[in-house]
């Protein structure tokens, strides 16, 4: 029982006097409850009046007046009970008692109520919300009528401001239903026409916002908190009109939440009820709230229920709580449908937090800049279409780091079962729900639920690619995404040897399962050279263990049982400031070092030096050593051992597309809103710097044999990218490839791109989709409560977040001659890759020259015993060891080198 409405007349003697009380649950004996006042602050008389022995239902209404004339003619029926206790006046305080103790309490007792927000002297009081019965006073709880509001009254339907009780049956103000009296949730839904806005840009606002209703419709969702379904627990159901009962109006919904909190039955899916609440809206959701009762009038009657059919992509758009475009589905709002046709999963990032992945229909989305330019209107109505035709499909829970197996369709959860990015659903069916999912992360956003297990199953169109598919010839490259791979444990008390704090493994089961994972992948590659992004930046020149890149190679040695694999030692411990680092590992019986080369790093410094950035401020805008900069670049020459070519492989990491704290909206590295992200004016910086720097043959060897490999943070139509095309580097991925999955689109951000010469070698590309297509609940980590059973320790899936890319190449010994070898030596000499800076180096270069002229003459004789003696001379002269000093110099002298061994192996010398 609860005290709804207290009232001080108008007529003779300031009658009528009393309260309205409701009872929320079936009383069989009345006399344990009674009435009390509290006289102009006097305090508590206790209980001055008793309800006799009797009984009485849930949903019913009792007046109790001071007497019964006055009353009978004010409101034009009887009081149920009449008392002198209830004597009262607008400024006097309430209580209901239940076997002696307060219960429910209107006003302060200890407080005269003249004056007070609360006095309603010749006025009236009403409880809205339903919220209690409680023995403590809100006053947020109750509308007041103001003092004198009843003046000159003779009745309350004539009143300029009537006594709005519920149980009367009198008309109230203005024609509005009364509260007592059953709605239809369409009326409560409201259309476009009909609904309120509100202070927080809400246009769907129940046109009954704040009024106390009572619904009766059948149950759709059983989403309660502790009964027997521990996977739908929202705090509340989902009610749905019968099909006789709609209102035909498809602007309208027939569907609506009640938020019960526990209180009222424990309905179940299909029975029938009324429920007394007050409208609500919640983030966007309207909802029935503050519920005082809910009883169940039948059960099995959700035949009667139709399910509502929903097409995608909606007609229409609006805007979610994160402000991205999702489906206008106002006009379903909280009812049981069916989204007709295949949907395809395109989004999982969520799904290990929040048990939420994201579906589409039609074709799996690309990210606008991976198939366009960048620009702002194309992006935003590329970002409309896309927001048309996808929707969350959800667990029955808004918690964090539930069992994903919680969600209907992944029951038994592990990677051999898990659906994939590509994976199609059909025609999902569940209630269809507008809040976040546990956290203000998830955001308020269109949700379709699963109302019973089984309704719905994925079914498997993208098949996981347990090996990487050939690419042929005889050097192939690779380059792989390591995902932040650490052997400094993130585990709250550690710094890397850089002072930074990890970003990888927490613990030692964590580093485990990851290194699992990245080397299967590497095995399964079987590239002779990767280019790998994302691993700890910390390097020795002696391979002790104590690294990263290290336990990496050794661990790959170990598993194929001999020493396949080495690592390029970069030339210092640390590449650049950042806590991560690229890194190169190849095969020491593919690929040597290039003679005459060193590894070379693209550092600030570095870039300062060419002609290109003389006059750029590194201080007011770094490029590569900073915050918020592109990744050091590292190139290394190699000589093919088979061929005998050399090659230049410079492996990148470029920055982000996230905003790394930049809240200076003029600066060109702001976000454009155009599809490029921020910092994309500084990642064309260092594409520019890349390539002018690779001209001039910073390793000490040049060659036309140029390769790019890496993270380039740059999607196939952006600039940075574009840039590296249009300076004669060739795109190894076709149109239709994409490396990463970001907010439910693929694009490409990893690249493989080779100079033109290289590219004629190139026999295949292949991007292995292990990763970007994969949840991330399989990967490595273990972290709150994640289900160690998901992981399988024998695949190389989800090794990353970014897919690898491989590619092959078939680098031929070319016909290499003394006479070719002096024609590229004088060629070297004019374009400067052979200098001579002193009148010493002239010397010993006119020498050199000579030396060759004298080869040149033993093989066009057939002296090939001696011709062997004289290139063997040569190669000692320019194999880039100290002794004996070599005779020429520049950055050719590595290639010339390689063609004189190249002939040398030739003859079987």
């Amino acid at each position: 029982m609860m005290i709804t409405a207290v009232f001080d007349g108008p007529l003779s003697g300031g009658v009528p006097k009393g309260v309205e009380v409701y009872v929320t649950e079936d009383i069989a004996d009345l006399s344990a409850y009674g009435l009390g006042s509290a006289n102009n602050g006097g305090g508590s008389d206790g209980e001055e009046f008793t309800f006799p022995a009797g009984s009485a239902s849930a949903g019913d209404y009792l007046y109790i007046a001071s007497e019964e004339d006055g009353f009978t003619a004010f409101f034009g029926m009887a009081p149920h009970y009449t008392s002198g206790a209830m004597a009262i006046n607008g400024d006097d305080a309430i209580e209901l008692f239940h076997n002696g103790q307060v219960i429910d309490l209107f006003g302060d007792i200890n407080v005269d109520g003249s004056g007070e927000p609360w006095d309603h002297v010749d006025g009236w009081a009403a409880r809205i919300g339903r919220a209690g019965p409680s023995a403590t006073f809100d006053l947020s709880d109750w509308q007041f009528s103001g003092a004198n509001a009843l003046d000159g009254a003779l009745a309350n339907a004539s009143a300029a401001s009537p006594v709005p009780l519920s149980g009367s049956g009198d008309g109230g103000d203005g024609g509005e239903p009364l509260p007592h009296q059953l709605q239809l949730i369409s009326a409560i839904q409201g259309t476009p026409a009909s609904q309120l806005g509100n202070a927080f840009g809400d246009t769907d606002v129940s046109p009954l916002i704040d009024q106390p209703v009572i619904v009766e419709a059948i149950v759709v969702g059983d989403f309660q908190d502790g009964d027997a379904d521990a996977a739908r627990d929202l705090s509340g159901f989902f009610l749905q009109e019968e099909a006789s009962d709609e209102d035909g109006d498809p602007a309208s919904s027939e569907g609506l939440f009640v938020y019960d909190r526990g209180v009222g039955a424990d309905v179940q899916l299909g029975d029938r009820v009324r429920v007394h609440g007050t409208v609500s809206q919640y983030f966007g959701e309207t909802q029935l709230g503050n519920v005082v009762a809910v009883e169940v009038l039948d059960s099995n009657q959700l035949d009667q229920v139709a399910v509502a059919r929903i097409t995608l992509p909606a007609a229409a758009t609006s805007r979610a709580q994160s402000n991205s475009y999702q489906p206008d589905l106002e006009a379903w709002e909280g009812m049981l449908v069916r989204v007709d046709g295949n949907l395809t999963v395109t989004e999982q990032y969520q799904l290990d937090r929040f048990n939420e992945m994201r579906l589409v229909a039609g074709e799996r989305p690309f990210q606008f800049t991976q198939r366009s330019a960048p620009d702002a209107a194309g992006l935003d109505a590329h970002l409309q279409a896309l927001g048309a035709r996808q929707i969350v499909y959800d667990d029955g829970l808004n918690v964090q780091n539930a069992p994903v197996e919680a969600t209907d369709g992944l029951a038994g959860y592990r990677e051999l079962t898990a659906p994939r990015m590509g994976d199609m659903v059909a025609s999902p069916t569940g209630v269809l729900d507008y809040k976040w999912a546990g956290n203000a992360a998830s955001g308020a956003t269109w949700r379709l639920r699963s109302h019973i297990d089984g309704s719905n199953a994925f079914t498997s169109v993208n098949p996981r690619p347990l090996q990487a598919e050939g690419v042929g010839g005889n050097l192939s490259l690779a380059s792989l995404n390591v995902l932040n791979f650490f052997t400094t444990l993130d585990d709250g008390n550690s710094t890397t040897a850089l002072g930074h704090e990890p970003r990888g493994a927490n613990s030692a089961a964590e580093l485990e399962r990851q290194l699992a994972k990245t080397v299967n992948a590497i095995v399964a590659l079987d590239a002779d050279l990767l280019g790998l992004v994302e691993i700890e930046n910390h390097f020795d020149p002696s391979n002790d263990g104590s690294t990263a890149v290290e336990v990496l190679v050794n661990a790959i040695n170990a598993r194929l049982g001999e020493a396949v694999y080495d690592y390029v030692y970069p030339g210092s411990a640390f590449v650049g400031g950042d806590a991560i680092a690229t890194a190169l590992i190849y095969k020491p019986a593919v690929l040597r070092p290039a003679p005459g080369a060193q590894p070379a790093l693209l550092t600030d410094a570095a870039a300062a030096t060419l002609d290109a950035f003389a006059g750029h401020d590194f201080d007011a805008d770094p490029i590569f050593e900073g915050e918020a900069t592109n990744r050091v670049p590292l190139a290394a020459s190699f000589e093919h051992i088979d061929s005998g070519e050399v090659l230049i492989v410079a492996v990148n990491h470029f920055k982000s597309k996230g905003s790394s704290g930049l809240e200076d909206t003029a600066s060109p590295n702001y976000d454009q809103q155009d599809g490029a992200g921020f910092w994309n004016a500084r990642r064309q910086l260092a594409a520019r710097a890349l390539t002018a720097w690779l001209d001039t043959a910073p390793t000490g060897v040049a060659s036309e044999n140029i390769a790019l490999l890496g993270d380039f943070n740059a999607y196939a139509m952006e600039p940075p990218l574009q840039s590296l095309l249009q300076q004669g580097y060739v795109n190894v991925e076709s149109p239709a490839d994409y490396s990463y999955v970001f907010d439910g689109q693929v694009g490409t951000l990893d690249y493989i791109l080779l100079s033109d010469a290289l590219a004629q070698a190139m026999t295949g590309a292949h991007l292995w989709h292990i990763n970007a297509d994969e949840a991330d609940a399989l990967d490595y980590n273990l972290d709150y409560g994640r289900s160690a059973a998901y992981f399988d320790a024998t695949t190389a899936t989800r090794n990353s977040d970014h897919d690898p890319l491989l590619v092959g190449l078939q680098l031929d010994a070319a016909s290499v001659s003394v006479t070719g070898i002096l024609a590229d030596l004088a060629s070297a000499i004019r374009s400067g890759g052979i200098t001579a800076n002193s009148w010493a180096s002239h010397i010993r270069l006119a020498l050199f020259i000579g030396g060759l002229k004298v080869a040149e003459h033993l093989e066009q004789h057939g002296h090939q015993r001696a011709l062997c003696r004289k290139l063997d001379w040569a190669d000692r002269l320019s194999d880039g060891q100290s002794r004996p000093r070599d005779w020429i110099e520049g950055p050719a002298v590595g290639a010339l080198n390689g063609q004189l061994r190249t002939l040398g192996a030739r003859l079987g010398c």
